[in-house]
């Protein structure tokens, strides 16, 4: 009797365990893909994305002689700094870099193309 109870008591905390565990792997495991998808469609090639024709073709900022990161507004430059002179990338804080550095100089450290 004792031998039941002892098997059927491993065999639930196995159980317990196995259903605990399995989720957090699988998570952790589409969190990683997930991640490497959204960067693989967020991060343009800078080769690709550094000529254009249409300003639809630029990510940041617009399409000017060929180049994307041309600007009028603010807006353009969809989060890489401030629009100035007509071109992003211009800033006054690291906070208006977002995912392009930091700010030096007056410019973000990194630019997407």
């Amino acid at each position: 009797m004792k031998n039941t109870f002892l098997f059927a008591g491993l065999f639930f905390c196995l159980t317990v365990v196995l259903a605990v565990a399995q989720p957090g792997d699988a998570g952790a495991e589409q969190q990683v893909t997930a991640q490497a998808q959204q960067q693989d469609v967020f991060t343009p090639a800078p080769e690709a994305m550094k000529k254009c024709s249409f300003n639809s073709d630029c990510p940041y900022g617009k399409c000017s002689k060929g180049q994307c990161g041309a600007c009028s507004f603010n807006s353009d430059c969809k989060g890489w700094g401030k629009c100035s002179k007509g071109q992003c990338g211009a800033c006054s804080f690291s906070s208006e870099c977002k995912g392009f550095g930091t700010c030096s100089g007056g410019r973000c450290t990194k630019s997407p193309y």
